[in-house]
């Protein structure tokens, strides 16, 4: 006779959920990862611009603090990478999570709570020096760790977070739709990219990162959006985000292969996801590199070179090519006029 917990009837409706869609599953986890990760790329890669930014006289005070900020996103995000990973939770049932986003608040609660004091104390500084340039970019480190508290905290009071994204009807209309860019290039020597994100702070953050490294950066805010602008202008590169709630990075990287644009820019694949699947899909899908969230801009700095050196050395050699066989191609047809000559010689 079989226990009452052994019958589907037994089991929570959150349960037999689980077991029965675990694809939705793993989403579900993917998604909180995403999220949270989204927050602590503002936190991390705002503090790594501003510590660009930040004048060699200002206070030491200054640089600790910035320090300070930076240290708590590496921390949380380390605790996020080793508590909320589908490793440690895709045979797991939902108590487990609820339990993990508990913890996780526990531990992160000490540290998140100290950002905005952070920033206050930051705010108040770039007043006094008359700083007022850095003023934005604080107040959007500001803004990602009061999301970032806010998420712990709603996840770990809530019975089982909820991915919105996961039931988006397939037929709902893309955001306002950006105008089509000049196709004359601007004069940026570091190149032109698109940055493809469905979050307003990472567009914004790696647009001022990367226009501060001498690149034209153009966005889009999600799939659809991106196709339409590839299709209408040239690219040096394209910084493509994996998760968007109208196509994800891998339907773009598909719709850019069936229309035969993949060829025309490499993409370097954007995503709070770290798993090992993740970079082999994107990178057989035609994207040229991985990059996870939150960003390391040195090391996206350098492989956004990378690509665009492949980029050029590409098209040196395909130049070549073509001289090559224009070369060869006047070669033989002076051959053959040769030859005619030879003949016509001989018949008189």
């Amino acid at each position: 006779m079989k226990r009452p917990t052994d019958h589907p009837a037994g089991r929570s409706a959150a349960e037999r959920s689980r077991h029965g869609r675990p694809e939705l599953w793993r989403s579900l986890i993917a998604h909180l990862r995403h999220e949270l990760r989204t927050s602590l790329t503002a936190i991390i890669g705002y503090g790594d611009h501003l510590l660009e930014c930040l004048p060699l006289d200002a206070s030491i005070s200054a640089f600790d603090a910035l320090n300070g900020l930076r240290e708590i996103g590496a921390f949380v995000l380390s605790q996020v990478n080793e508590r909320i990973s589908e490793e440690a939770l895709v045979s797991a049932d939902p108590q487990t999570l609820v339990r993990s986003l508990r913890e996780l608040d526990e531990v992160t609660s000490p540290h998140t709570s100290r950002i905005e004091p952070l920033c206050a104390e930051l705010l108040s500084r770039f007043e006094s020096e008359e700083r007022l340039t850095l003023i934005p970019i604080l107040c959007r480190i500001q803004a990602g760790g009061v999301t970032l508290r806010n998420l712990i905290s709603g996840y770990s009071h809530n019975a089982l977070p909820k991915a919105p994204w996961l039931t988006l009807p397939l037929g709902e209309e893309e955001p306002s739709t950006p105008a089509p860019l000049s196709r004359s290039r601007t004069g940026h020597f570091g190149g032109r990219l698109l940055v493809v994100d469905d979050h307003s702070a990472n567009r914004d953050m790696l647009r001022s990162c990367l226009e501060r490294r001498g690149y034209e950066v153009h966005e889009a805010p999600g799939g659809r959006s991106a196709l339409q602008l590839i299709r209408e202008n040239d690219f040096d590169l394209i910084l493509l985000d994996l998760v968007m709630p109208d196509l994800n990075g891998l339907e773009v990287l598909d719709k850019l292969r069936a229309e035969g644009r993949l060829d025309l820019a490499p993409v370097v694949l954007l995503s709070a996801s770290d798993k090992l699947g993740d970079v082999a899909r994107g990178i057989e899908c035609g994207a040229e590199d991985y990059v996870t969230k939150p960003f390391n801009m040195v090391l996206l700095h350098a492989r956004i070179r990378a690509c665009l050196e492949l980029r050029r050395l590409r098209r040196c050699e395909e130049a070549y090519v073509t001289l090559l066989r224009e070369h060869r191609a006047r070669a033989e047809e002076a051959q053959r006029t040769a030859r005619s000559a030879a003949g016509e010689q001989e018949g008189t």
